[in-house]
């Protein structure tokens, strides 16, 4: 692969024209001509709120990093000696960063930790009773740690399973029907029952398929594999709760070439079968490139990125588009938001993460000559109703947006949350009292979920926790008090101080509420508030509410009280300012 020792960037700007009809709506994308030659790999490696790449390298003899240092803007790139074909992103050791697995085809694969910076140090080795051709990573025993899936050249389907300390310990194995071009495995739950399912796929020339039902223990039953010359991806196009195959139908033969003009899509259905849908396209497709599919005008239906030949005999330029999606499952008219030039050929497209914000964004890569081409990444600039609350600027974790207190004067409740998983998004759900009241399927794209919703309560106290699961299952969690219909912080039964505002790990505005209530044994004098290590606010008595302007970043916020004869209680919350 290319070198990426230029941060040079051109900005162009290509906006699509509006289609009409009755959901009508333009979609816009600034698109960045990048140095970097990106790859279908990518995480958050250093933690910004940025997705990061991890791309081949011929000429530093192994793989490279790429890392964001900005909306749009990408660092040259750090260069790791290892021989390398493919990979898988998790945490490994439980530290919250990002980690590497590095395969190279043989039977030897190596596990790279990550850091807060973005840097990683190679800790250890592992070997195979196979050479290791696919990689993939899931928690596909509902431990909450993330596992290591890999198919071989022995035809079978391993799990690894996880000690959560950087370790793996080898597992089940399910035999694989052998598939033309090899193997190249991914995660998904194509039955809905929240157990970790497996697609292995090969698509070159000729296309073939198997799907493998998870029991949640890590074992699978396969089902018989399946020819279709379609090149493929993962999606929940329908946002059903269960993964769909999405498509491009291409055929190469000695007898020329044929291109289709359609999306083709297999639905996953509860009874672990698929449904066919032909999905009409104004052009014929180009070679074969799966499309890709998110939220892109926040609306809350899935659309379509694809890229289409100028004829149906694949002549270059290639153009990119998107199908809007509507609420009845139709999609409209294409929109053109890219050309290429006459001899360009594009491949992607990838859904990501690439500035802070809950909008999707995508890369493309150019194909057409040498590795060494750029190539393109598309930041989403439309207007609509994407969640209000942005994902944390972590590899992983939940920013609560709302509510931001545990007290609520009225009902109903707003409940705001973006969630970073280590395994691609699925959904956010809100538990009440140990009940699911509230779960969101919509606007997950890349590692990221979200949800925006208000839901009614009884006045009195709740334990309220929200989760956040990707496609296997594997939960982060916030859990937190809720007093509705109160207008006062309560007291505590005992010594100490009651912290009401804000909700500790929550994300606020810059005017933060600062509020808290105390008790002592005696007579109280006063309660302070404390931030990042200087007093803020004083008050006289058993309450402190003030508003506090404060910048971007996590503060720590302590609270105390005094009573008359000097005696300190305190409590402390952090939360963080975008």
């Amino acid at each position: 692969m290319s070198n990426f020792f230029s941060r040079y960037i051109l900005l162009v700007s290509f906006c699509a024209l509006a289609v009409s009809g009755a959901f009508s709506q333009a979609v816009s994308f600034t698109t960045l001509s990048q140095s970097t030659n990106f790859s279908t790999w990518h995480a958050d490696f250093n933690s910004d709120g940025r997705e990061d790449f991890i791309t081949f390298s011929q000429s530093c003899a192994g793989f490279e990093i790429v890392l964001s240092t900005g909306n749009g803007i990408y660092n040259s790139p750090v260069c790791y000696k290892a021989s390398s074909s493919v990979f898988a992103v998790g945490d490994f050791n439980s530290d919250g960063n990002a980690d590497l697995i590095v395969g190279d085809g043989s039977n030897t694969f190596y596990e790279y930790l990550g850091s807060r910076s973005g840097a990683l140090h190679r800790q250890s080795s592992f070997v195979a009773a196979t050479n290791v051709f696919s990689l993939a990573t899931a928690d596909v025993n509902h431990d909450g740690k993330i596992d290591l899936l890999f198919a071989g050249s022995d035809n079978k389907l391993h799990v690894w399973f996880g000690n959560g300390n950087g370790g793996f310990a080898a597992g089940p194995q399910t035999a694989m029907t052998p598939l033309v071009n090899g193997s190249s495995i991914s995660v998904g739950d194509f039955d809905g029952d929240g157990k970790v399912d497996v697609l292995n796929s090969s698509f070159f020339f000729t296309s073939s398929y198997q799907v493998f039902y998870g029991d949640g223990t890590g074992h699978f039953q396969a089902t018989p594999s399946f020819d279709d010359n379609v090149g493929y991806a993962t999606y929940d196009l329908n946002g059903d709760g269960r993964m769909d195959l999405v498509g491009i139908p291409f055929d190469f033969s000695t007898n020329g070439t044929r291109y289709y003009q359609s999306v083709k899509v297999l639905y996953g259905n509860a009874n672990r079968t698929f449904t066919t849908r032909q999905i009409a396209l104004a052009n014929c497709n180009d070679w074969g490139s799966p499309p890709a599919v998110a939220d892109f005008n926040g609306d809350g239906v899935n659309d379509i990125v694809v890229i289409e030949a100028s004829d149906c005999n694949g002549t270059a330029p290639d153009t990119v588009n998107v199908l809007l999606g509507n609420p009845d499952g139709t999609y409209q008219a294409e929109q053109a938001i890219h050309r290429g030039t006459s001899s360009q050929l594009l491949d992607g497209p990838i859904v990501l993460r690439a500035d802070r914000n809950s909008k999707p964004d995508f890369v493309l890569f150019d194909v057409s000559g040498t590795l060494n081409e750029p190539g393109f990444l598309f930041q989403n600039t439309t207007i609509g109703g994407f969640p209000s609350c942005s994902p944390p600027n972590h590899y992983t974790g939940i920013t609560l947006c709302a509510p931001t207190s545990t007290v609520a004067a009225s009902s109903p409740v707003k409940f705001s949350v973006g969630a970073a998983n280590q395994t691609p998004g699925r959904k956010v759900e809100v538990w009440i009292d140990g009940k699911k009241m509230i779960q969101q399927l919509k606007h997950a794209f890349s590692y990221y979920s979200f949800l925006n919703a208000s839901y009614s309560l009884a006045a009195g106290k709740h334990n309220v926790t929200v989760f956040s699961a990707g496609w296997d299952n594997l939960v982060e969690k916030f859990s937190f008090p809720l007093t509705v219909g109160s207008s006062t912080c309560a007291f505590p039964s005992t010594a100490g101080v009651n912290v009401c505002s804000p909700l500790n790990n929550a994300t606020v505005g810059p005017n933060v509420l600062a509020w808290a209530s105390g008790t002592v044994t005696g007579t109280a004098a006063r309660m302070e508030v404390w931030v990042d290590g200087a007093k803020k606010a004083t008050a006289p008595g058993r309450t402190l509410k003030t508003t506090l302007s404060l910048g971007s970043g996590t503060h720590k916020f302590t609270y105390f009280i005094v009573n008359t004869a000097g005696q300190k209680w305190q409590q402390t919350v952090f939360a963080t300012v975008p």
